[in-house]
């Protein structure tokens, strides 16, 4: 591997999506759209590991036309990647927030191994729910560069089971996922309509489920916080009002403002849904969630009612009962259980940390209890 030194001299490449430039990502922290400086608190690593980014390369149509041409061909953005390629080639570690990027970080290895050598933390979330529906030709291809990477990192044990079975002998770690915390809920105000809020965008967000939970519901507000066309495109009753907010907004007003928070979700197997859950459970809300894609360990000892995914008349039993009672649970639950950002970025230094000095992963990344410290820099 490159490099050499004490932990804290060690530099990662964070290799994020393309549209999450972190400089363009910083001016929306200045201007109070986002909570943090950085997409996904990654900043909170230093100084224990020195970071630097992939960045977006402005494109002009015919420059984008080739990317998401070669994007679609490949299954992953090789294209931005290879962009950043000289980050990669000088970087101890990498970290990819999804397959997309991990795909391509592995081509790049398999094509000049000698060049690419740093390890890799490469986190999945929709690889193995879409496994199943791949040609069998790209589950080969598939397999091979994930054996390029050092650690797979998965964000629900479901996940982490489907990636184990369909490519095993490699090390494929779950850990807890974290997030910003949303300021707490106040008081229920009496005789003031009770408002049910919806967040999401994911693939995943069940939304038949609750449009027929929220024409049934016709007394209660609902607030469908989406940029998801398939969210729009149905045809809400009059009590929804569904909505784009910035995400600083939403955690400093819009959970605040809420009685409920509800999780229509679809079979799934990457938690999804867990950033509301943490987040709603933070703002001392009752969560009405289908029990799925191992969602259960995200809302344990929280307010939470789980169902069985489809099942409409206990969706709706369960809003209505949820927003009857009022209850305001423990905002510090999720402190306690290690859902924090800073828990989740302690997980990645953790595991980077054990990968480059070829020690075992601590048990503790897995588990859903705060970390200690690990982002301060260790010295033999």
């Amino acid at each position: 591997m490159p490099g050499g030194g004490h932990m804290g001299e060690h530099r990662v490449a964070v290799i994020v999506r393309h549209g999450l430039d972190p400089t363009a990502w910083e001016r929306r922290h200045e201007r109070g759209e986002v909570m943090d400086r950085t997409p996904y608190a990654y900043h909170l690593a230093e100084p224990a590991v020195v970071l630097e980014w992939s960045r977006d390369r402005a494109e002009h149509a015919a420059a984008r036309w080739w990317r998401m041409s070669v994007k679609r061909l490949l299954g992953f953005d090789f294209v931005h990647v290879w962009r950043n390629r000289a980050l990669i080639e000088r970087a101890d570690a990498v970290w990819t927030h999804t397959e997309r990027e991990h795909l391509a970080v592995a081509l790049l290895k398999v094509l000049r191994p000698r060049r690419y050598r740093s390890a890799s933390i490469a986190q999945s979330v929709w690889l193995w729910d879409l496994w199943p529906t791949l040609s069998a030709p790209r589950r080969r291809f598939f397999r091979i560069l994930l054996r390029r990477h050092d650690v797979e990192v998965v964000l629900s044990r479901m996940n982490r089971d489907a990636s184990r079975a369909a490519v095993p002998g490699r090390t494929v770690v779950r850990v807890p996922f974290g997030t910003h915390f949303a300021q707490p809920a106040g008081d229920n105000e009496a005789g003031k309509p009770r408002r049910i809020l919806v967040v999401g965008n994911d693939r995943h967000r069940d939304w038949d489920l609750m449009l027929r939970a929220a024409t049934a519901l016709p007394e209660l507000d609902i607030d469908l916080l989406s940029l998801s066309e398939n969210a729009s495109a149905r045809a809400w009753p009059p009590n929804v009002r569904i909505r784009g907010v910035q995400q600083a907004d939403m955690l400093r007003t819009v959970y605040a403002a809420a009685d409920v928070v509800a999780l229509p979700l679809r079979p799934n197997l990457h938690a999804s849904g867990c950033t509301v859950a943490i987040e709603a459970l933070s703002a001392g809300l009752p969560v009405v969630a289908v029990d799925t894609g191992g969602i259960d360990e995200y809302l344990q000892d929280g307010d939470a009612t789980l169902l069985p995914p489809g099942d409409a008349d206990a969706f709706t039993a369960a809003l209505a009962d949820a927003a009857a009672r009022g209850r305001r649970g423990d905002p510090a639950l999720p402190a306690r259980r290690g859902l924090s950002e800073g828990d989740y970025v302690a997980r990645l230094v953790s595991i980077t940390r054990s990968v480059l000095t070829r020690a075992p992963i601590p048990e503790a990344v897995q588990c859903f209890a705060p970390m200690d410290d690990e982002r301060t820099p260790h010295h033999p």
